[in-house]
């Protein structure tokens, strides 16, 4: 699997990411809570986090045509480059540094400091019928954040994904209601996604 480090350095490298996920998220550009969320930028059909990309480690999937680049030399490491830029295909976003939390602008508190955490982003996948490639990628992610030092991951999700999220092994926290709409904080070991043997 050409699993590799987005460079944000990269303008063509960023610039394919940020259309990759306003692509997935289009349908949702009604819903009050994800344009809340994240920085939307319709006229270029761009999407990021509102969480700075040097905060972040951001894990992508692409079509490269070359090579396998690595993620060695921890979280504060240059990100790998493969050979050649194509679409994305599958990415997460991972706030490691915790300076801000992204799950705050939905009214969760921050949770306590706890050495190897992080925060779940965003994720998405252009083939979300395809859920042997989510699951190889979920597990993929899990083990390359496993050799960055990150051991936990929390993330939120509304009622209606609260089932799933839970099947792949996020314990609930907590939750809070915003805009009428109820979302669930839940924290995830990464060593159990790591070997996560199915979706569904």
């Amino acid at each position: 699997m050409n699993l590799h480090r987005l460079d944000p350095a990269d303008p063509e490298a960023l610039a394919g990411y940020e259309r990759a996920f306003y692509a997935a998220f289009a349908r949702a550009k009604s819903n009050t809570q994800v344009r809340r969320l994240w920085h939307w930028d319709d006229r270029a059909g761009r999407l990021r986090t509102r969480i700075p990309y040097e905060d972040q480690v951001v894990l992508v999937l692409r079509d490269a045509a070359s090579g396998e680049p690595g993620l060695a030399g921890g979280l504060d490491a240059a990100p790998s480059k493969p050979g050649v830029v194509s679409d994305v295909d599958t990415a997460v976003a991972l706030n490691w540094r915790l300076s801000d939390h992204q799950s705050t602008s939905l009214g969760f508190e921050p949770p306590p400091p706890l050495e190897g955490h992080c925060e779940i982003l965003a994720m998405f996948s252009r083939r979300d019928a395809d859920l042997t490639g989510l699951r190889n990628f979920m597990r993929t992610a899990a083990q390359q954040a496993l050799e960055l030092g990150l051991t936990t991951a929390d993330a939120t999700c509304t009622d209606r994904l609260l089932p799933a999220y839970r099947h792949i092994g996020g314990q609930p926290l907590d939750a809070c209601s915003l805009d009428g709409e109820r979302r669930t904080r839940l924290r995830f070991n990464l060593e159990n996604l790591a070997r996560l043997e199915r979706l569904t």
